[in-house]
């Protein structure tokens, strides 16, 4: 199955995993302020405002990263058949990144009283632009293509905002508020992890898994 957040939870490939923190240093972009009076509805659902926050988190670590083996793992790995939820609820997307194995579903679900549509932006994998004008729809798509991130967004409310990243093994995760991250079932091996966040650059680590034990990196983001 998989976690909210889009982190796959697999049969055994290996008995490691890898841990640690993606972190910033530095001084974090004020947050963006979104005006959502163009629709009372979803006005109506943020009634003290909404913003949007480029780098987020808590005690200096990163959220909303996608965290992957970069390294090829030996061996062939079946989508994950568990559907990835992408929630539209309060006029906002929910989650904010997305990770997901080629071929597995992406659920797409309207949970407002107002029309939104899903209009992802791929490159290499072929786009859609899926309308649901009432609440509790839902549709489904696959990626047929390893894809690093790409935008979501919702051509009804321009403010809304997500991204997805499609790989071709289950060994990927997303940090949590504090930039922690846990990457499972990990065969033994030397492995160079890359951490993708949505406006940020590409960055890099390598760690060491043994069988039964965890390998720890840590990623730091310095911010200018």
């Amino acid at each position: 199955m998989a976690t909210a957040a889009g982190a796959p939870m697999v049969q055994a490939q290996g008995s490691g995993k890898i841990t640690g923190r993606i972190l910033f240093k530095g001084v974090p972009p004020e947050p963006m302020k979104i005006r959502m009076a163009a629709d009372p509805r979803c006005q109506q659902a943020n009634p003290n405002g909404a913003e949007r926050r480029q780098i987020d988190g808590k005690n200096g670590g990163l959220t909303n990263v996608i965290v992957s083996i970069k390294t090829k793992v030996k061996g062939t790995f079946p989508p994950l058949t568990t559907p990835v939820v992408l929630d539209q609820s309060g006029c906002m997307y929910t989650p904010a990144v997305i990770g997901l194995m080629v071929g597995q579903p992406l659920k797409m679900r309207n949970s407002d009283e107002t029309l939104h549509n899903i209009h992802p932006r791929p490159v290499v994998n072929e786009g859609f632009n899926v309308g649901q004008p009432r609440k509790g729809m839902e549709t489904e798509k696959k990626f047929d293509k390893p894809e690093t991130f790409f935008p979501v967004s919702c051509d009804v409310h321009p403010w809304m905002r997500s991204y997805i990243a499609v790989f071709d093994h289950p060994f990927f995760t997303t940090t949590k508020e504090d930039g922690s991250f846990e990457i499972p079932n990990v065969p033994p091996g030397e492995y160079e992890i890359e951490a993708q966040h949505p406006t940020l650059k590409i960055m890099t680590g390598k760690v060491v898994v043994k069988a039964g034990a965890a390998g720890v990196v840590d990623i730091t983001y310095t911010l200018k």
